[in-house]
């Protein structure tokens, strides 16, 4: 068997032109990286060229421990700065010598860009997340004293989710803050596998071989149990691949390693999250849960292909179905419509949607937080259609076989 499934890896996926696609989305990849930093981060030349060097300096005295006397010294630095800029009076001169950056206004949005707003939110957050728990125990006691046993579980989740939450250290996270929301390596590996997919099973009944498979001692179902698990590596290694590019490149390009170990909670989109993981075991499980939803679609693709003959309409249909999710994944994004979400393959691709936020399907009265549902559908999605695969090739290539019988008897 392994070494049927390296036969089908090596037919399937070892040529050239696919190694050229991936090397080339790979600098694609690496180019819109560096654009997303040089058009988005506060730290890059786009912005003021001495706000790096400038940050990194300040980094010294209120990165780390977040302690009253680095706010208080902070303050110090920018209520100055904010009174100036105020009534916007303050002299706009670029060359100012008592100032940071050389200008008053510049230094005044540094402070409050890079560590005033930030360090706020770090250091709120714990009362924040207090008052969450006290709201959801508060609810507790009134569902309770009504009779509503969902809603009094959904609040004694929330209760456990935001207990005793705390960022215990300001860190520069601004790295994070895009790379969780960086889509654009996830949209060319599904590109890759949808080009390279199409041809597994096409490829074959182009050539008549599916036929022949028959007369094999399994049928042709080690064959086709090597196509899936060969489709799957391929999967699998394109997936890991890039995003071992995106993390890379991401922290090289942003020149910084630091936040890996602050919660995943102290990126503000991801205040109201549901897990309690570092930013870096965050990213590891991120990449896991897409490199699932991708899978899932390949074997969706896979299916499709499957029941054709040749490889244009199946590309097509592919195509077609891949927009379209994304089409419902853009229109419920952000919205109530939790269902409407995790039941959307993508949702998994685009796993920040389940991720950022605490919310509830209700499972014959149970509630399980978005992400569980989100995650066993598409295991369930993604079986089904390997067995679809297996019924319908079999079924095909059997009419096939008999039709050609009947035609050499007649003839």
């Amino acid at each position: 068997m392994v070494k049927l499934i390296l036969i089908e890896y090596r037919k399937n996926f070892l040529k050239s032109s696919i190694m050229g696609i991936i090397l080339l989305f790979s600098i694609l990849n690496i180019i819109k990286i560096y654009s997303v930093y040089n058009n988005n981060s506060l730290l890059s030349q786009n912005i003021d060229p001495k706000w790096n060097g400038l940050y990194w300096e300040m980094y010294e005295d209120f990165g780390g421990e977040i302690t009253l006397e680095k706010s208080e010294k902070l303050m110090s630095i920018y209520r100055p700065l904010e009174k100036k800029t105020a009534d916007r009076t303050a002299s706009r001169t670029m060359d100012n010598p008592n100032t940071y950056t050389g200008n008053v206004y510049n230094d005044h949005y540094f402070f409050l860009w890079n560590y005033v707003k930030p360090m706020e939110y770090a250091y709120m957050y714990k009362s924040n997340s207090n008052d969450i728990v006290n709201d959801a125990k508060e609810n507790m006691l009134f569902y309770e004293s009504i009779g509503n046993p969902y809603e009094y579980r959904k609040n004694v989740i929330i209760a456990e989710v935001f207990k005793e939450r705390i960022i215990p250290e300001f860190s520069y996270n601004e790295m994070y803050q895009y790379y969780t929301h960086y889509d654009f390596s996830a949209f060319l590996v599904i590109l890759i596998c949808l080009y390279c997919l199409i041809r597994v099973f096409v490829s074959e009944k182009e050539t008549e071989m599916d036929i022949l498979l028959l007369t094999t001692i399994a049928g042709g179902t080690k064959t086709v149990i090597a196509k899936i698990i060969a489709s799957a590596i391929f999967i699998f290694i394109i997936c890991w691949w890039y995003w071992l590019i995106d993390f890379i490149s991401f922290s090289l390009i942003f020149d910084s390693f630091e936040a890996a170990f602050t919660p995943v909670f102290s990126i503000e989109n991801f205040s109201y999250s549901s897990i309690r993981l570092s930013l870096g075991e965050y990213a590891i499980l991120s990449c896991i849960v897409k490199t699932l939803g991708i899978l899932v679609l390949g074997m969706m693709y896979l299916l499709i292909s499957s029941l054709f003959k040749n490889a244009l309409l199946p590309f097509i249909i592919n195509m077609s179905i891949t927009l379209g999710l994304f089409y419902i994944q853009g229109i419920y994004m952000g919205s109530g419509h939790i269902l409407m979400k995790i039941l959307n393959p993508l949702v998994l691709v685009i796993n920040r949607e389940v991720f950022r936020k605490t919310e509830f399907v209700n499972l014959f009265g149970y509630p399980l937080l978005s992400y569980i549902p989100a995650i066993l559908f598409a295991i369930t999605l993604g079986v089904l259609c390997i067995l679809i695969i297996f019924i319908l090739i079999r079924k095909n290539a059997v009419y096939d076989k008999e039709v050609r019988e009947r035609a050499i008897v007649d003839f």
